[in-house]
């Protein structure tokens, strides 16, 4: 089979081998530990592929179980056995669905674990959003900062918004600060508007995380939570609303959120869960 299009593969061992899939969203400069920090601890001896959020804008583009298609495709196409689905933060959405899906397909279930997994709603997008801006300091200014910030309160205080609508709303807000700011920083037209396409496929990913269910892949997860009490499991037990998350085994670590993917005990942690037979079906 060729290469695959819609994932990465961040580690590969020929084609007639099982495949680990991880479900992120990494961009460069982010100050998360990625799956790329993870794989070398796991002494795996099968593949690993890590999706590629398709280009979707939240403004126009529909954001539901379509999304998931291209990656469904290919892992279909490619006839290896999924052996484990993995998910950091709102990538565990996309885990746990996917598990679902492709257990569906093959003999046996794929194990699921997930790091700090996320149920998102209108706070995570606000947060992740936040998160962007943070991260553009150098090419926007204060005032651009202060008007982008103000723009997701007044959203996020709407009564009733949904977080498709507050991604939508965001990126609207976003696109011709966010345009102006990296051509006065001296990019391209062209580059300028991949950057600011990057941040709206971004909003579009959460969004489209927002309107999934994971809850019943996740009964069958091994979830690895960080210390951080805003994150993960730590952040929905404390959240009024959310009905108790099920599920399968927790493994909890004293490091921050954003080093859960780059902790060596966190690895050999993973690589103990994914040595164990994988799960039924049902």
């Amino acid at each position: 089979m060729p290469d695959p299009t819609v994932w990465n593969v961040v580690r590969d061992a020929g084609d007639d081998t099982d495949i680990v899939l991880a479900a992120d969203f990494p961009v460069t400069g982010r100050n998360e530990g990625g799956f790329t920090d993870l794989t070398p601890g796991l002494n795996l001896d099968c593949a690993l592929w890590q999706t590629v959020a398709p280009v979707r804008s939240p403004e126009h583009d529909a954001l539901d179980e379509r999304y998931l298609q291209p990656w469904l495709s290919e892992v279909g196409a490619s006839g290896r056995n999924v052996r484990a689905v993995l998910g950091y933060c709102a990538g565990s959405v996309f885990a746990g669905v996917l598990a679902e899906k492709i257990a569906a397909r093959q003999d046996t279930a794929p194990h699921v674990i997930v790091f700090d997994p996320e149920l998102v709603d209108v706070p995570t997008v606000h947060l992740q959003f936040g998160r962007v801006i943070g991260n553009m300091t150098t090419v926007l200014t204060p005032e651009e900062t202060g008007e982008l910030s103000d723009t997701a309160e007044r959203l996020a205080a709407k009564p009733d918004i949904t977080p498709t609508a507050f991604a939508a709303g965001l990126h609207a807000a976003f696109r011709p600060i966010g345009t102006g700011a990296l051509r006065r920083a001296g990019l391209d037209e062209d580059y300028a508007g991949e950057l600011v396409s990057l941040v709206g496929s971004f909003m579009a990913y959460l969004a489209t995380a927002a309107g999934l269910d994971p809850r019943p892949g996740w009964r069958r997860a091994t979830v690895m939570t960080s210390a951080s009490e805003h994150s993960g499991l730590n952040r929905m037990r404390t959240t009024p609303g959310i009905a108790p998350i099920e599920v399968a085994g927790e493994r909890r670590f004293d490091v921050a959120h954003q080093d859960l993917l780059r902790t060596p005990a966190v690895a050999a942690s993973v690589a103990d869960v994914l040595a164990g037979p994988t799960g039924d079906k049902a």
